[in-house]
């Protein structure tokens, strides 16, 4: 798996290369850990979406009516686990500075100020 993962981030930094475009190592890497995370080769493609469980994961990428007919005649849910999910219902985003919430610590009652 490690070996296809390094593989995938040497072909698309060359493809992109090809072309005089340079794109970050970090953005190349989280490709190939998404295409490689499962142990496989994983296709970043409608066909790699559509393995997905998230209905509107599968909806933000390409073939939008088909995926919508396939959920509403299939009575899918979606728990709003992924981001692009979250997006398209206009809810933060669960990652970075979304990823948490701040705690205050509350004034104790009877303290002296």
């Amino acid at each position: 798996v490690e070996a296809a993962r390094n593989a995938l981030v040497r072909e698309v930094r060359a493809v992109f290369g090809a072309y005089g475009i340079a794109v970050d190592a970090r953005h190349l890497s989280l490709i190939a850990d998404y295409m490689t995370y499962e142990g496989g080769y994983k296709p970043l493609s409608r066909l790699g979406m559509g393995s997905s469980t998230s209905p509107l994961l599968k909806m933000s990428f390409e073939t939008t009516v088909g995926f919508l007919t396939a959920a509403a005649t299939g009575a899918e849910d979606d728990t709003l686990a992924s981001p692009a999910a979250n997006i398209v219902v206009g809810r933060p985003v669960k990652v970075g500075t979304g990823a948490f919430e701040l705690l205050h610590p509350l004034p104790q009652l009877g303290a002296a100020n």
